[in-house]
């Protein structure tokens, strides 16, 4: 039987964790490991992890989203975790229940597939469906500016199907085969925050034909602040700066 490991990367989340308490039933199930990496060392939420069973680790200094992710996927592998196992990124922000995370790994064991996302929502009734599958953006995405739009297209993710094939998802919630997420190197470090999803996912494509699929009936709901979205915050920064190096990279070569 394949193992599940699961990352979630804490960014003064200790709260979101803490009162996450479907993640302590999950825990229960035999095959499943939760790793959190703290990004900002919290001596609560690293009691809280030992209370609970969860393997807690900690940056000396602050790390990028895919940095900490690529360090998780490593305590995994010091731990037990093999290439037939599952490597699956959850933010702090988002809640799946056991149930759900069960039909997710019934669903990844039956398919040939090995990179999945599921069907986010924003609100706890399950009605919003959150934007959370795209297509690659272009340097044309530029324009979407100037018409207050977003820089990538999102998916009407209502006219898809079960197990349709995406561009790319977000990085909240991607299911990794562990054979791929070693293949691929895991995510470009070069990227701080914002559109490494977009880099793993497009490389998984192009260079392994690994395309991403959407399991519509999974269901969970993330909570997501958007902070990208003000213009006069570090994220607005970081985020235009990551998608210039992933146009630039893509049109010039990225990492293999």
């Amino acid at each position: 039987m394949s193992n599940i490991y699961i990352s979630i990367v804490s960014h003064y989340n200790c709260e979101d964790i803490i009162n996450n308490t479907d993640l302590v039933k999950i825990n229960k199930f035999d095959n499943t490991n939760i790793i959190i990496r703290d990004n900002i060392s919290s001596e609560r939420l690293k009691q809280y992890c030992n209370k609970n069973g969860f393997y807690y680790n900690t940056s000396k200094t602050p790390l990028g989203f895919g940095a900490n992710n690529n360090r998780n996927f490593n305590f995994a592998s010091n731990i037990g975790m093999n290439k037939l196992d599952w490597f699956i990124l959850i933010n702090p922000d988002v809640n799946i229940t056991s149930d759900m995370l069960l039909e997710l790994y019934n669903s990844v064991l039956k398919s040939k597939n090995h990179l999945f996302a599921i069907n986010l929502f924003s609100d706890q009734k399950l009605t919003v469906m959150e934007q959370s599958l795209r297509k690659y953006p272009s340097y044309l995405s530029f324009f979407n500016i100037i018409k207050g739009k977003s820089f990538t297209e999102a998916y009407n993710k209502k006219d898809l199907n079960d197990g349709f094939k995406v561009e790319w998802a977000a990085g909240s919630f991607l299911v990794f085969k562990t054979e791929l997420y070693k293949k691929l190197n895991g995510f470009d470090e070069s990227y701080f925050m914002y559109f490494e999803d977009v880099d793993i996912c497009y490389r998984a494509n192009k260079k392994l034909n690994e395309k991403v699929v959407y399991l519509k009936e999974i269901k969970a709901i993330h909570k997501g602040a958007y902070q990208n979205r003000n213009i006069f915050s570090p994220h607005f920064k970081w985020y235009v700066s990551s998608l210039l190096r992933f146009l630039f990279k893509r049109v010039f070569g990225g990492r293999a």
